[in-house]
């Protein structure tokens, strides 16, 4: 009895560490591996040389991290396939649903110390940022699908999330441009020159030196001009998938 609680314990450890490896090799996307110890940094050079490419590594991941059952599991899924190339991009939608539909993975925000300014953010707005950063990865792959209600939808949802970020804004009106709803796309962008976020302000980092936050005003008006140019010349959006109809 006790040899076979000893077996199941042994499995259980293995598919853990499995998904420790995966997550670590997952991690190697975006940073080194520095912070890893020795043990771990020669698992991920053994592995990193048998997967020359980043769609090499992200199969690798999902290899290592086994069925979408935990939270954890599940974020590891949704964000890979998000990452993959084209002909995997049903499943990143796929994935990234099951992940939004079901409870998430804390660890994937609640050690995050996002600001904004001399702002630090709280537990609950790192989730929110965590939330508008799947709602952006989903909307992007409808938006790839030409899925641009759902597109629109989930932007939207992103938007609502984290409304002292310009780029929602942005992701909404590329949208409504492609629906070549220019003018409804003008009228997002004159919103967000509405918003308490667009006015600049100042705000001294961490050795005292005043600075002036005006990323969220930059870029509205740069995208306002942008779009102004496309109006004024008429323009309509044409889509590859009806071209190829043609």
């Amino acid at each position: 009895m006790i040899g076979l609680f000893s077996f199941y314990k042994n499995i259980k450890n293995q598919k853990s560490n499995n998904i420790d490896l995966a997550e670590k090799l997952f991690a190697t996307l975006f940073i080194s591996t520095g912070s890893m110890s020795e043990k771990g940094k020669r698992q991920i050079a053994i592995i990193l040389k048998q997967c020359p490419t980043q769609q090499d590594i992200i199969n690798k991941v999902i290899e290592l991290c086994g069925e979408p059952i935990t939270s954890r599991q599940r974020y590891l899924y949704a964000k890979a396939y998000a990452l993959s190339k084209v002909e995997y991009r049903k499943l990143a939608i796929k994935y990234l649903e099951l992940y939004l539909n079901n409870p998430l993975y804390e660890d994937a925000f609640k050690n995050y110390h996002h600001s904004l300014g001399d702002k630090q953010f709280s537990l609950a707005e790192e989730r929110n940022i965590h939330l508008s950063e799947m709602y952006y990865c989903l909307g992007k792959a409808y938006d790839g699908e030409y899925g641009f209600d759902k597109a629109l939808d989930y932007y939207q949802k992103e938007q609502s999330l984290i409304p002292f970020y310009p780029a929602p804004y942005c992701h909404i009106c590329s949208i409504l441009i492609k629906q070549n709803k220019l003018s409804e796309a003008m009228g997002t962008y004159l919103v967000a020159k509405k918003s308490p976020h667009y006015k600049p302000f100042k705000h001294k980092n961490m050795l005292g030196k005043l600075y002036t936050e005006d990323t969220f005003k930059k870029v509205i008006d740069n995208h306002i001009i942008e779009l102004q140019e496309k109006i004024d010349k008429g323009y309509v959006y044409k889509s590859r998938k009806s071209k190829e109809k043609v």
